[in-house]
């Protein structure tokens, strides 16, 4: 029973996933997820991070700023700049910051000792005004016992003297003595008014000193301290504003540097460009000036003068071949009465281009010839076209390549080979300018087949690159039709392959 043909349909196209961005608007724990990884984080844009997380968006903002350089152009960023000018700054600043520092500290200490020296200052004046205090007391106490003693002792006298007159006036037949009382009464007075006299005075004098006592403790004491402190303290603040004035000028030598530096980097890659332009024209110059170049422009001009001679342009006259040129110089000379060996009969070459090659060139030129499939001749080197196809195709067991796809082939292999000589070289980024990268082999590889260049000619290229072909190398461009001496290719060690009738590598 036969099977009923199924037709498929073609799958739908898959909707693109939305991005990162877009998921975290909704999700609340991806939201989460994704800030809380670093990985994942990383992977945000600026104005996601500055919504959900502006902490880590200014954090990123600034790593963006300080990467980024301090000239376009420049290899030395916004980082390297900061440090430098910091490293600047300490050197230029530092010893004095930390003079004015350790002047501060002391000034402190100063003006802590100046309180506490104060306070025990003020409580040995008030120890003294107390001890004057006492003493005066103490005066004036016995002064009074002394005035009280007085009196006692002047009655007790005036008793004893009337006792005395009475005695005496016995004595002398007198009946009684007069009263002395009253003079008694005066002594007394005048004793008592001498001791008052000095009770008041020392009383003034312990008055006075007792005052004087206490404004020194409780009056000057204090002023002298809060003079001394505000001294000190004035003396701080001044160390204090010295450091203040000294970190605006850090600040401004910081910020003048960073500006000198920058113009500095300017005009030093503006010097690298210019030189770099420099370089390359007289490079170019000198390229252009050697032999080779020389030659090689007489026999363009050569080329168009024949081109424009046979009647086409340079382009036709080169995609015609060697055969084609040859033919047509024919025809040529033949139309202007020449024989067929006239000028430019030279495998496809004119007279003067021809002369100006070298044996090399010539024999190149001859095989060139012979590959593109001209008839054999009496003459000619050993090996017709027709026999070396034939012989290729006998040893290697594919046909051999026309001439134009070993041209092809060549190119293809000499630009692999110039590319893979820039491995190691330290060249411009082409995503970022401004900054640098080495290139790898695997970057060199990725380019060429971007160019679409294959395998096999990227492999050629490589090893050409190193020194010369493997023959495991040379073995799989005859497998691919090719021969490594049309090609112009060197095996490893810089030997040619050894050749047969053609010069293949057997």
């Amino acid at each position: 029973m036969a099977k009923k043909s199924s037709s498929k349909k073609p799958a739908a196209k898959k909707p693109a996933k939305p991005s990162l961005d877009t998921r975290i608007q909704t999700d609340a724990a991806l939201r989460k997820r994704v800030l809380a990884n670093p990985g994942l984080r990383s992977k945000l844009s600026l104005g996601s991070l500055q919504k959900y997380a502006p902490q880590q968006a200014k954090a990123r903002a600034l790593r963006i700023r300080l990467d980024a350089p301090i000239t376009p152009g420049s290899t030395t960023t916004e980082r390297d700049l900061a440090h430098e000018a910091q490293a600047a700054q300490t050197v230029r600043y530092a010893p004095q910051e930390r003079d004015l520092t350790s002047q501060i500290g002391r000034s402190e200490n100063v003006e802590r000792d100046t309180g506490t020296f104060y306070d025990q200052y003020q409580q040995q004046l008030q120890t003294h005004a107390a001890n004057i205090a006492a003493y005066n007391a103490g005066a004036q106490q016995a002064l009074a016992q002394t005035a009280q003693g007085i009196t006692g002792i002047g009655q007790q006298a005036a008793v004893q003297m009337q006792q005395g007159a009475n005695q005496q006036a016995a004595q002398q037949g007198v009946a009684q003595a007069g009263d002395l009382s009253q003079l008694a009464n005066q002594a007394t007075a005048v004793r008592q008014g001498l001791m008052g006299t000095f009770q008041a005075q020392q009383a003034a004098t312990g008055a006075a000193s007792n005052a004087q006592a206490s404004n020194f403790a409780n009056v000057v004491a204090p002023t002298q301290k809060l003079s001394a402190l505000a001294q000190a303290r004035g003396r701080t603040q001044d160390v204090r504003q010295k450091l203040s004035d000294l970190k605006t000028e850090e600040g401004a030598f910081n910020q003048q540097y960073r500006s000198e530096r920058r113009q500095d980097e300017f005009k030093n890659v503006l010097a690298a460009k210019t030189l770099d332009v420099n370089i390359a024209s007289k490079t170019a110059d000198a390229a252009a000036n050697t032999p080779a170049a020389k030659a090689a422009t007489t026999s363009a001009t050569e080329e168009a003068k024949m081109a424009a001679k046979l009647g086409l342009t340079v382009h036709q006259y080169r995609m015609l071949g060697p055969k084609g040129r040859q033919a047509a110089i024919k025809k040529f000379n033949r139309k202007s009465g020449g024989g067929g060996s006239g000028a430019g009969d030279h495998y496809g070459f004119t007279d003067a281009q021809w002369d100006r090659m070298t044996p090399e060139q010539k024999r190149k030129a001859y095989k060139d010839w012979n590959a593109a499939g001209r008839a054999p001749k009496a003459g000619d080197e050993p090996g017709t076209a027709t026999t070396n196809k034939k012989q290729f195709r006998d040893k290697y067991g594919v046909d051999l390549q026309p001439t134009s796809a070993h041209n092809s082939a060549r190119d293809d292999a000499q630009n692999a080979q110039t590319a893979f000589g820039q491995v190691g070289k330290i060249v411009a980024d082409p995503k970022d300018p401004t900054k640098k990268r080495r290139v790898t082999t695997d970057m060199v590889v990725s380019a060429l087949r971007n160019e679409h260049t294959s395998n096999l000619w990227i492999r050629v290229g490589l090893e050409m690159a190193r020194g010369g072909l493997t023959a495991g190398t040379a073995n799989r461009i005859h497998k691919a039709g090719y021969s490594v001496s049309q090609l112009g290719l060197k095996m490893r060690g810089g030997a040619r392959v050894k050749t047969g009738s053609r010069g293949d590598a057997s």
